[in-house]
């Protein structure tokens, strides 16, 4: 898999500035690799990706999930 290209968004981003595709992006996740330690900082990258020509972005978005099935 290619590594993500930055984009900027600066107003409402739906337009893929790769292929020129309108109609929005999907989203994908990355947990980043663990350090040298082991261990890794919780965060989780989320990345667009081009529904037409798979292009992946990063938009600078990060997160961190709860555990699935727990409040």
């Amino acid at each position: 898999m290619a590594d993500p290209r930055a984009l900027r968004v600066e107003a409402w981003q739906h337009t893929c500035p790769q292929c020129g595709y309108e109609n929005g992006f999907h989203i994908s996740f990355r947990r980043p690799a663990p350090d040298k330690a082991g261990g890794t900082t919780g965060e989780v990258a989320v990345w667009l990706i081009c529904p037409s020509c798979s292009a992946l972005f990063d938009v600078g978005l990060r997160t961190r999930l709860s555990p699935v099935g727990k409040a």
